[in-house]
């Protein structure tokens, strides 16, 4: 067993060493009957092998193409049964199901559509190129869509894994049910559009979505491949995948504050951290909220897999590499992952049930994005400010944050806080503001410096 340990150790170092490109290969996808666990840790050590959904019975593992034939060996010495996922497909239905989802271009044919009916709030754009040379298209919802507004930020991103098609689908309704609803006069959403940037991304990786599997083309794990700050803790595009670059670059463009991506495989919102034990650094504010987003759907409110449909990220196994840490970590957007069914490719006709369950708690989430503050220089500077909360007791530091172009807002938990700016000539100046939690009149909560 050792020896053929260190022969498939040494192929991952080989395929590692040609290109950062290469790491987080997911050709094959297993699932191991390994309640215990046995297996999970020696895994994990491999670096390139990507694990996955951990339940009571086991849990998934994905890696380049022979990972199958070392598990396997694995397994049958410790009595662990392994399943090929490939093989546990039900082939001819999978088609049928299929057969009825958009492809790529139908899908960019209906946010035209959506565009040419509403152009005064709905603006589609480009953020780059997949592997294939498919455009990864980001929707702007606004009341005035060409003009950056002092206002909240909010983005949703959908589809990262090619497989976990249901995110995408549901992005597509969301943008149907909002514009549909601001024409019609609704209060709610027109004060949240009218009042909010709104950046929804419907398919991360419409190349995998395409092929229908994990990967991206270069059969990448995108969630596996933006910067780690407990392992190379360099916030740096170079190296990595053509849509991981293609999302580090808009954010970094962007002054997002409350974010949300979408996934398949179970029912429940995990939060961070994913990559580290330590508690983050909102833990109630992020509890709160992924509490409130569980509760109003069946399958999480019910679960019996996740007490309320709620996880902590690392708790249930570790992600070295994900979209949500890297989102808070270096850019102060608080965002969680929101797994939204059992069947990652379930059949058509089962979207708009999906839609129905999550719709209230999905633009729920949105308006949260106005429980916060911030602040705005007449000109565009940069510096540093510290958030501390002013209670009548003893004050706590939230965190300390950069901002650019002399302009911040940060989501936080009910309560008075004093934000102290020094901006990147010394100049120092605070002020004290309350945030609240508001329904349905949306005003950005911003003090003028």
């Amino acid at each position: 067993m050792f020896k053929k340990l260190a022969l498939f150790t040494l192929s991952l170092c080989a395929l590692s060493t040609q290109s950062l490109m290469a790491q987080n290969i997911v050709q094959e996808g297993h699932y191991l009957f390994d309640a215990n666990k046995k297996l999970i840790k020696l895994i994990q050590s491999q670096g390139d092998l990507t694990i996955d959904h951990v339940g009571k019975h086991g849990y998934e593992v994905y890696g380049p193409n022979g990972v199958g034939l070392w598990l396997n060996d694995l397994a049958s010495q410790l009595d662990i049964t392994i399943v090929d996922l490939e093989d546990q497909h039900d082939h001819e239905a999978m088609e049928k199901a299929f057969a009825n989802y958009p492809s790529p271009s139908e899908i960019e044919q209906k946010l035209l559509e959506l565009q040419s009916q509403y152009p005064d709030i709905f603006k589609l754009f480009s953020i780059g190129k997949s592997g294939n040379g498919q455009e990864i298209y980001v929707v702007k919802l606004s009341d005035n869509v060409d003009t950056d507004e002092l206002e909240p930020e909010f983005k949703y991103i959908a589809n990262m894994h090619g497989d976990e098609i249901v995110g995408r689908e549901m992005m597509i309704l969301l943008l149907e049910d909002l514009t549909a609803k601001y024409a019609a006069g609704n209060s709610e959403v027109k004060s949240l559009i009218d009042n909010t940037e709104i950046y929804i991304l419907p398919s991360m990786n419409p190349d995998g979505a395409e092929a229908r599997r994990r990967g991206n083309a270069r059969w990448s794990d995108l969630n596996r491949n933006f910067p780690d700050f407990t392992t190379d803790n360099r916030n740096t595009p170079s190296g990595r995948q053509p849509e991981t670059q293609a999302v580090m670059a808009f954010q970094a463009q962007r002054k997002f504050s409350l974010s949300a991506n979408f996934h398949g495989g179970t029912e429940c919102v995990n939060y961070p951290w994913d990559t580290s034990a330590d508690d983050f650094p909102l833990l109630e504010l992020v509890k709160d909220l992924s509490n409130e987003y569980a509760q109003e759907v069946p399958g999480m409110k019910n679960s019996t897999e996740f007490p309320g449909g709620v996880t902590n990220g690392y708790d249930w196994y570790e992600v070295d590499g994900g979209m949500q840490d890297w989102s808070y970590h270096w850019y102060g957007d608080l965002q969680v992952t929101i797994e939204l069914s059992h069947q990652k490719w379930p059949n058509y006709s089962t979207i708009p049930q999906y839609f129905q369950w999550n719709r209230n708690s999905m633009v729920r989430y949105m308006t949260r994005v106005h429980q916060g503050a911030g602040f705005k220089f007449d000109t565009a500077k940069s510096g540093r400010v510290v958030i501390e909360s002013a209670g009548m007791f003893k004050k706590q530091t939230i965190g300390e944050f950069t901002f650019g172009d002399g302009e911040f807002y940060k989501i936080l938990e009910p309560g008075r806080y004093t934000f102290t700016v020094t901006d990147s000539n010394g100049k120092q100046s605070s002020f004290t503001t309350k945030v609240t939690t508001q329904n349905g009149n949306f005003k950005p909560n911003y003090t003028k410096l």
